[in-house]
């Protein structure tokens, strides 16, 4: 008798809960689309070259199919064709990984890109409970080797290398 009522409990929570179950199938996409906008704001200031693309047109893109995608997600969430959104985990986790996010985004200008971003990925895929050390070794200095020839290399823009970089490697 009691599997009775805690089944019929939880259907009456989940009845309760209802069109909340959505909101985060919403909100992100908002939120998505108010950075859109940000940006888009932010690029009226570029300069506006004649026939050419300008140093807006990129931004453009991006923000043309991030809204485009946004708008597909919206819709689909108001008429339910997406699954709702998981019962609330560890949000504590949550905003402690976005506080070492935040961490690593202020290393980078003190220490540089390349120390910082290794030690980010290292420590993140750790916190994360992946263990295969190999892999994540092979991830990090992957991705290091990829953003020093894509950036440095092919288009000449320059990383932060912070103060120890900038004395071992000039």
């Amino acid at each position: 008798m009691t599997e009775k009522t805690d089944n019929s409990d939880a259907a009456g929570s989940a009845a309760e809960l209802g069109s909340e179950r959505y909101i985060g199938n919403l909100l992100l996409p908002l939120i998505v689309l108010a950075l859109v906008a940000v940006g888009f704001v932010q690029t009226l200031e570029f300069p506006q070259p004649g026939e050419d693309v300008g140093p807006a047109g990129v931004p453009y893109l991006w923000m043309f199919f991030a809204a485009l995608f946004c708008g597909m997600l919206i819709v689909q969430a108001a008429l339910k064709k997406l699954p709702p959104d998981p019962i609330p985990g560890r949000i504590g986790f949550v905003v402690l990984f976005a506080a070492w996010l935040a961490v690593y985004l202020v290393a980078i200008q003190g220490v540089g890109y390349y120390l910082s971003t290794f030690v980010f990925l290292l420590v993140s895929m750790y916190v994360l409970t992946y263990r295969n050390y190999a892999v994540m070794m092979a991830v990090t200095v992957s991705w290091l080797v990829f953003a020093y020839v894509v950036f440095d290399q092919l288009l000449f823009i320059q990383l932060p290398k912070g103060p120890l970089m900038q004395l071992l490697f000039g």
